[in-house]
């Protein structure tokens, strides 16, 4: 009887020494940090179409808004002038070729009459040089109407790609010089999302690759395509640009990138602290192990470099101390 006592009062003094704890596994604790930063789909082409020629504006066909095809007409300039001067051109072209069919024809008679010693070799050489100054001539001209014809292929701007037109910068009527823009247009089927990144900002997405860009309550997947090799001095921050790989949100968005880490992390809510450092407990033959993380900070998530199936304490870790025994009392192992 008194042993049986004795028994009794030795296991429920072992009991009581005993914590009860909750374990679960790591990698069921553990989730992939949700990365994002400010970023802007940018149009890689947005050119202002511009006057080559000097001419009054005829007609700007396009209100802000339209879409255009490639090719399409969106401004008209006043040609009458360099049509003139290609029709002239092209008449100094049909007077030379005139002028070398007679110079060949006399070059011709010219080596017949010397066969027959009918004329000097110095009348023949001459009539060669004529021919061979005509050609030089008609080349000349036929480069004038080359240059006479562009010009009026200029009187006409067409889009150089599909594209919509976000503003007309001049109005009929008005003098157009070189250089004088007309019509700025977006093109819609080339855009990128742009984003100013921290150095570890840039490897972390390097890692991840696939990205979103979330804008206006929708997420649109991006992946990366290049990170730009240049630092930007004041903000410290390098740009990265990403391509859309489906439909592309509205050119000149403002929203944010965003995709996942490459390491999971364990919430705070986790963590304790044990002689001035923050860690994690940890079950090892039912017996409480405290794990230290020196980069831990309170209140931030923290990676913990520990085996997926290692059984982390998530109940009764404020009462414990390194190498206490433990109860498992409830969850998952």
């Amino acid at each position: 009887m008194y042993r049986l006592i004795a028994l009794l009062a030795l296991w429920s003094a072992s009991s009581f020494a005993a914590v009860p704890v909750t374990v679960q596994r790591l990698d069921e604790l553990t989730r992939n940090p949700q990365r994002s930063v400010p970023a802007t789909v940018i149009a890689r082409n947005k050119p202002a179409l511009a006057s080559e020629i000097t001419a009054r504006i005829d007609a700007i066909p396009v209100q802000v808004g339209d879409m255009v095809e490639a090719g399409s007409v969106v401004a008209r300039l006043d040609c009458r002038l360099y049509e003139s001067r290609l029709a002239a051109a092209e008449a100094g072209v049909a007077r030379l070729e005139a002028q070398r069919a007679f110079s060949a024809s006399q070059l011709r008679r010219a080596v017949g009459l010397q066969a027959k010693k009918g004329i000097s070799e110095e009348t023949v050489e001459q009539r060669q040089a004529d021919l061979t100054g005509l050609d030089a001539q008609l080349a000349a001209q036929r480069e004038s109407v080359s240059q006479a014809a562009l010009d009026v292929e200029r009187c006409e701007i067409r889009a150089p790609m599909s594209a919509v037109v976000t503003a007309r910068l001049a109005d009929t009527g008005s003098l157009a010089s070189p250089g004088t823009p007309l019509v700025r247009l977006v093109q819609l089927d080339d855009l990128e999302v742009s984003a100013a990144l921290r150095e570890d900002e840039t490897i972390r997405l390097s890692r991840a690759g696939k990205a979103v860009f979330s804008y206006a309550g929708e997420d649109y997947p991006v992946s990366l395509r290049v990170i730009l090799p240049v630092v930007d001095e004041l903000a410290r921050t390098r740009e990265s640009r990403l391509r859309f790989d489906g439909d592309p949100a509205p050119a000149g968005a403002a929203g944010r990138l965003k995709w996942s880490g490459d390491h999971p992390v364990l919430p705070p809510d986790y963590l304790v602290r044990r002689d001035g450092e923050l860690g994690v407990f940890f079950v090892e033959d039912d017996i409480a192990r405290f794990h230290a993380l020196p980069h831990a900070l309170e209140g931030r998530p923290v990676e913990v470099q520990l085996p997926e199936q290692t059984l982390l304490v998530v109940e009764g870790r404020q009462r414990l101390a390194d190498g206490d025994e433990i109860i498992r009392a409830t969850g998952r192992d």
